[in-house]
């Protein structure tokens, strides 16, 4: 369990990563092209996490919540 959440956790954005993303991208969600307020998206890998794709800030994408989670299948 505690290899799984080292896991996880490394793969999580931190703050600065997801304001530099969300600023790159001026608050607008790549998958749907609409504006969201920083709170209102979640942090994404760019190149997937099972392609190789690292947790760095160029690999970062803010996709507003409703977009994240029907890429995501949740």
């Amino acid at each position: 369990l505690s290899n799984d959440l080292r896991n996880l956790s490394f793969r999580t954005f931190d703050k600065k990563q997801k304001r530099e993303a969300y600023e790159r991208q001026k608050g607008i969600c790549p998958h749907c092209g609409k504006h969201f307020e920083l709170e209102e998206m979640e942090a994404d890998h760019i190149k997937p996490w099972h392609e190789g794709g690292t947790t760095i800030a160029e690999n970062c994408q803010m996709l507003c919540r409703n977009c994240n989670r029907v890429k995501g299948g949740k």
